[in-house]
């Protein structure tokens, strides 16, 4: 079986400050409860204070030979992991690229947020949310089911699968839409898709689409990838 390894990166400038975010807790308990769930070993690596677009990270370690044989997880600091059977659930995914919500198949002619430009009835998998400390679940839609898209907050990838096709996360985006688009040439190189019944807390409401930031990054998008059905 693959061990798996995080990666998160943060604005954080340091370990005090990480301390502090959603996420911290959580990595101490999986790295706990590898020696009790799983025989292989589950580790991360933070990349602190990070200015750089998250594609350039992430790529960063996918490119990086010492993980040819790994499950990079890559998720957003205000995410806690929350099911003692993570490890377990992502060694034993029938996906290449597992994530916990997205959809199956989109217009590409409505505003490129997953969520926004796809049916409901298309939607899968599920999260749960946290906000002012009350804690709720988003049931998307049936969970081990292909996607075309998944949300960015939790991504991992078999990197040997897309080492071999060549598929990386495109530089050209910095935060928004890097998710959208490493799926889009995921599933044109045939490479699996889809989401697992992974239990985590999101501490973010999804609401960055409302920042010029994501403007900016829609109209990027819709100009490299928005052209022809994304629905292949």
């Amino acid at each position: 079986m693959k061990s798996i390894h995080a990666v998160i990166a943060t604005q954080a400038k340091d370990i005090k400050e990480f301390s502090t975010r959603p996420i911290f807790n959580s990595l101490q308990k999986q790295c706990a409860l590898k020696d009790l769930f799983s025989k292989n070993k589950f580790d991360y690596s933070i990349v602190y204070d990070n200015m750089h677009g998250l594609p350039k990270v992430y790529n960063s370690f996918l490119q990086n030979v010492k993980f040819n044989n790994s499950i990079l997880l890559f998720v957003h600091d205000d995410v806690e992991l929350e099911d003692i059977s993570m490890i377990d659930k992502l060694q034993s995914s029938k996906f290449k690229v597992t994530g916990l919500a997205g959809c199956r198949q989109v217009d590409n002619n409505k505003p490129p947020a997953w969520h926004m430009m796809s049916n409901r009835a298309d939607y899968v998998g599920e999260v749960a949310h946290s906000n002012d400390q009350n804690v709720w679940t988003t049931v998307f839609g049936p969970t081990n089911s292909r996607a075309l898209l998944i949300d960015g907050l939790f991504i991992a990838v078999d990197v040997s699968s897309v080492a071999a096709k060549n598929v990386y996360f495109d530089e050209d985006f910095q935060f928004h839409h890097y998710d959208l688009s490493f799926c889009l040439r995921c599933n044109k190189e045939k490479i699996s898709v889809g989401v697992a019944p992974i239990r985590v807390v999101h501490h973010g409401l999804g609401d960055s689409v409302n920042t010029p930031e994501w403007v900016n990054s829609a109209i990027l998008f819709s100009k490299k990838y928005g052209n022809g059905s994304f629905n292949g």
